[in-house]
């Protein structure tokens, strides 16, 4: 998106709400953005984290926003890092490398990856951060050398070694555990809660920071443009060059998953890296889901099960996910556009 200038493993959904909480103590979407010269004036960064280009586009009057924005992109970069599931450097790989023992953690790391499974619990699978093992099989990590379709006897396999239940959690001693060969990737939910940390950073700066960070489309609204008027952004169409729908947020973040972002084809047929973790194979039936939520973690990772469940059954999406804080607009397979009467609510001013 591109805001413009127009003004232990039962896990509920209570900790999901927990771990937002402590967020405060991770060409889907467009981002165009004119800035008018008033005595706020922004200062815009543009570098590459996360696996993907980000922008960084922040306000204050307390303090040069330069250096809020360079201790942003500096933690974005430690954020790629510690959570890759390839890096050497990576807590994530470390985990991985380690099957049927307990790996010690950091607090961030525990949280993070129990904030997964909490999703996970919370849509029945369709978002579930061990389906690593299937992402290495069709060659969706690294540098995506090794795209591939695999065979039928591959993803069987394969999908033996996935299901979030196989993530054991000591909270006495902050331990993680993997067994029965799962892998852990995180990369459907460490881009929204990076992305929520740069709001924390900025305002732990300037309390009354504004401005906006988008990684790779998604976004974290920081404050307000000019401390009182909305951000507006534009919802790309997955499959044209233009711009399907408006959403208007002072506040909040927004996320899409697309099966334009990675993918490859063979035969005339597009692979794209939303897996479904109950087949082994991309979600169809749909083209994007974009979700809109009070943080950027719970946008990014409903919008990736919002597209594992919407090609199955749309209607479920639009009608369950507004009572875990996410409000989508679904691009179906073939270009019909459904959403949640709550989405309309982010459409005007």
């Amino acid at each position: 998106m591109w805001p413009s200038d127009s003004n232990d493993h039962r896990v509920t959904r209570r900790n999901v709400i927990i771990f937002s909480s402590l967020l405060l103590g991770s060409l889907a979407i467009l981002l165009t953005l004119l800035l008018i010269r008033t005595k706020d004036q922004y200062y815009e960064l543009r570098d590459f984290a996360l696996g993907t280009s980000v922008r960084i586009v922040v306000s204050s009057q307390k303090i040069n926003p330069r250096t809020i924005a360079e201790a942003i992109l500096e933690d974005m970069k430690r954020i790629t890092y510690k959570f890759s599931f390839t890096d050497e450097r990576s807590v994530v790989k470390k985990i991985n490398d380690h099957p049927n023992e307990w790996v010690e953690v950091d607090e961030e790391t525990y949280s993070l990856i129990k904030a997964a499974c909490a999703f996970a619990e919370l849509t029945d699978g369709a978002f579930d951060p061990t389906v690593g093992r299937l992402l290495e099989l069709w060659g969706f990590t690294g540098n995506y050398e090794n795209l591939r379709v695999p065979s039928r006897e591959e993803i069987e396999e394969a999908l033996k070694h996935i299901g979030y239940k196989n993530v054991l959690f000591d909270d006495k001693n902050m331990r993680v555990m993997v067994k029965n060969g799962v892998k852990i990737d995180l990369g459907g939910i460490a881009k929204g809660y990076a992305l929520d940390r740069t709001r924390q950073i900025a305002l732990s700066f300037d309390e009354n920071a504004t401005g906006f960070v988008e990684a790779g489309g998604d976004i974290r609204i920081i404050g307000p443009k000019f401390g009182k008027y909305p951000w507006v952004i534009g919802v790309k169409d997955p499959r044209e060059d233009n711009v399907i729908d408006y959403i208007y947020l002072k506040s909040g973040a927004v996320a899409t998953s697309g099966d334009y972002e990675r993918y490859f084809v063979v035969d005339g047929v597009r692979y794209h890296h939303i897996l479904d973790p109950s087949t082994g194979y991309p979600a169809r039936g749909v083209w994007s889901v974009t979700i809109v939520a009070e943080d950027a973690t719970t946008a990014d990772a409903l919008s990736t099960a919002g597209f594992v469940m919407a090609g199955k059954d749309w209607r479920k999406v639009v009608l369950d996910f507004p009572n875990m804080g996410a409000h989508p607009l679904i691009v179906l397979e073939g270009g019909t556009i459904e959403k949640s009467e709550t989405f309309k609510l982010f459409e005007r001013e």
